[in-house]
């Protein structure tokens, strides 16, 4: 998952040759206008090579190994419950604005760093991605504006991931929406 991801973000030359033309939703002639900031955090490293990386300094911090897959596990009355396994890199796909800039995501980033500590490692703004109204004729582009962040959820000081509560990631949202100059969408507090 991580490799097609970052794939996709980065628009390599063979992911976009392993797409059906029938159904391309990208816009070759639009790729250029994307944008991409790679954390210097990163040190020039894969994000599976980030991931590795985050193995041997959790494993180093706390004696143990990630935990990543989920574990079932009976409580003392016998029920099933499941604890989740640990969820090092995270990426959060938001719609944007034609005008939204990376500047404008940078400083959203930022602004989660300083507040919950969580690291943005990876940005990518596309704009060649969307459909046609008319796909035979090409016609009617209907372009899906939007930014994928890639997240380092660790605490490198302790080589624990760190835990937001519901509060936190609609606080999130909202730190998000007011970055973009755009609407936030309806809570899920408000929804259900």
């Amino acid at each position: 998952i991580i490799a097609q991801s970052e794939a996709h973000n980065r628009r390599d030359k063979e992911y976009l040759k392993s797409l059906d033309p029938k159904k391309i939703y990208i816009r070759l002639d639009l790729t250029s206008e994307n944008e991409t900031y790679i954390s210097p955090g990163m040190g020039g490293k894969t994000l599976q090579e980030y991931l590795n990386m985050l193995r041997d300094m959790v494993k180093e911090k706390t004696g143990r190994a990630m935990q990543e897959e989920d574990v079932k596990y009976k409580d003392k009355n016998g029920k099933t419950h499941s604890r989740r396994g640990s969820s090092p890199l995270r990426e959060s796909v938001v719609v944007i604005k034609e005008t939204t800039t990376m500047k404008d995501l940078l400083k959203f980033t930022d602004s989660v760093q300083e507040r919950w500590g969580i690291n943005a490692i990876q940005r990518h703004i596309h704009r060649d991605e969307g459909h046609f109204e008319d796909v035979d004729r090409r016609m009617g582009w209907k372009p899906n504006l939007h930014a994928h962040i890639v997240w380092d959820w660790m605490d490198h000081s302790t080589g624990k991931s760190r835990k937001l509560n519901v509060k936190d990631m609609s606080q999130m949202q909202d730190l998000l929406a007011e970055g973009l100059e755009m609407q936030r969408g309806q809570r899920k507090s408000e929804t259900g």
